[in-house]
């Protein structure tokens, strides 16, 4: 076991460059897919009360959604007020849960297990978009970490108590997948209250409804307006979907952050050796693993859309995850232990820095610290890590057709040029910057026609002081164009795109926009079949 001011300068090393991957580019982040759910709430005038009293037919979060309604009145909405807690609660994980394991399961696996958190690629995205995944990964363990503290007595049991309460709470009313999860403390205790209640004359279940009432209440107080106020919002997303023999197997490659098969199956095989551990560490990891297995049985009822796809299957039992982890920093310590008592102790250090290693050799997250790179939100950063699938990526390349002009930008200084691209669209797959950034090695923002062409477009934000964005640009503002300090602006112009059911044209509603810029920005610098380029900069 390492020393412990050798560990906490190891552990802080481990937390620095965790939080360095999570604030990486922070600030040029570009809001895209479900992150404009809470967004088209604003945008369409809902008033908090409307909020409230819906879950919404695209899934946002209420009290999320409620902060930004205060953040948009307030100082207007930007990124960062979206994302700002996600980011909290993303380096607050990585430091407060090897606390735990550090207790429980020894030095070793603490700062394996601190390495693992702080590297995990879903954690990473989780903190830096604007949904709730992360915060209520945070908030659920700290919900089951305060009631077996209350559960145990002793002092400060009802500060506890009420951390437990809070917690949970507010986890099942970011994200109402969350309730099994942190409910199940609750349902272990209680059975074991059942069993001992003619030893102890019912005082664990009166000191179980002490708490569980008051938790109850609460929840209800939250969940109930907008179940009862807009069932069909619930229900419209239930019953259609299953998990698959795929979904099962993707998952791993998820929440283990590789598209490497064997370092899976290595992975697997370790922590299959450190769950005994774990069992034995205290009621925490068997509450938590009960919590999972009341949230896959929920989604084989519900059947939520798109839970067939590994990364919604893998989001929804995100708290699987942690217990992966820790146990694979468990069994690789039980590993090297093993080996030092018979002698082996550069083997033991090898395979303590096995796993991470074989993690960090072929991560994701390479592509994320790309400079520039403001997508990573991007869903071909995210959807599936697997090397054998053809993924967003290059089913984007197949579909989106690619000016020559983007590799041209190569020549100038990386990150140089900001460029303003048109038209937009807020899901990712129809919106090729991550490609358009790689190649050009220059920043992509999203230019939005509202109010230059259009009326309005979906995934585009008015004019309007509650929102300021800093990461996209309104192109019929010329004050706000030389704010940004945008160098181009680019139009793509339509294509025919064909992804089942016959072909359409992408763009069809906005190609009366190029005629439009051209009345405003003047010729065209550069142009050919697939875009039209503005260099503004040039004409200041």
């Amino acid at each position: 076991m390492p020393k412990r001011s050798s560990g906490l300068l190891l552990g802080l090393a481990i937390l620095l460059f965790g939080a360095w991957l999570r604030l990486d580019q922070f600030m040029i982040q570009v809001v895209t897919d479900d992150e404009w759910h809470a967004l088209n709430q604003l945008a369409a005038g809902r008033t908090p009360a409307g909020i409230a009293l819906s879950f919404g037919f695209a899934d946002y979060s209420i009290p999320l959604t409620l902060l930004y309604w205060i953040e948009a009145g307030v100082f207007g909405l930007s990124e960062l007020a979206m994302r700002w807690p996600m980011m909290a609660a993303g380096l607050l994980l990585p430091a407060l849960f090897p606390l735990w394991a550090w207790r429980h399961c020894g030095g070793r696996t603490a700062l394996l297990f601190a390495l693992l958190l702080a590297v995990s690629p879903l954690l990473v995205n989780y903190s830096r978009i604007a949904r709730p995944y992360g915060l209520t990964l945070l908030l659920g363990y700290l919900a089951h970490h305060a009631f077996w503290r209350y559960w145990e007595g002793g002092e400060g049991r009802w500060r506890h108590g009420a951390a437990y309460g809070v917690c949970a709470a507010l986890s099942a009313w970011l994200h109402l997948t969350s309730l099994p999860f942190v409910a199940a403390p609750l349902l272990l205790a209680g059975a074991d209250a059942v069993r001992e209640r003619r030893r102890d004359g019912g005082g664990g279940l009166a000191r179980l409804l002490r708490l569980g009432v008051p938790t109850a209440l609460a929840m209800a107080a939250l969940l109930l307006p907008p179940l009862l106020g807009d069932p069909a919002a619930l229900l419209g997303k239930s019953g259609g979907d299953r998990p698959t023999l795929d979904t099962l197997l993707g998952v791993w490659y998820l929440w283990l952050g590789t598209p490497s098969g064997p370092a899976v199956l290595l992975c697997l095989a370790l922590a299959v050796l450190g769950w005994p551990r774990l069992w034995r560490a205290g009621p925490l990891p068997r509450s938590a693993l009960a919590g999972v297995a009341l949230t896959l049985l929920l989604l084989l009822l519900a059947g939520p859309a798109w839970v067939h796809e590994p990364l919604t299957f893998g989001r929804y039992l995100l708290p699987a995850m942690i217990l992966l982890l820790l146990a694979l920093a468990a069994g690789a310590a039980a590993l090297a232990e093993s080996l030092e008592r018979h002698g082996w102790g550069r083997a033991a250090l090898a395979v303590l820095l096995l796993p991470a290693a074989l993690l960090l050799l072929d991560t994701p997250l390479r592509e994320n610290l790309r400079r520039p790179n403001g997508n990573t939100a991007h869903s071909v950063f995210q959807v599936d890590f697997r090397s054998d699938r053809p993924g967003v990526k290059a089913n984007m390349a197949r579909w989106i057709p690619l000016s020559p002009w983007w590799e041209s930008l190569r020549y100038l200084p990386a990150g140089s040029v900001l460029i303003a691209a048109a038209p937009y669209s807020n899901f990712s797959p129809r919106w090729d910057a991550p490609r358009w950034e790689r190649l050009g090695r220059q920043r992509v923002i999203p230019g939005f026609l509202t109010g230059l062409c259009v009326a309005g477009r979906q995934g585009e934000l008015p004019q309007d002081p509650r929102f300021a964005m800093r990461n996209a640009v309104h192109l019929g503002d010329r004050r706000e164009l030389a704010a940004r300090k945008v160098g181009r602006v680019v139009f793509q112009k339509p294509y025919r795109l064909d992804l089942g059911g016959g072909p359409r044209i992408q763009g069809a509603d906005t190609a009366h926009c190029l005629e439009v810029l051209r009345a405003r920005l003047g010729p065209a610098s550069y142009e050919d079949a697939w875009v039209a380029v503005f260099d503004i900069e040039a004409r200041r």
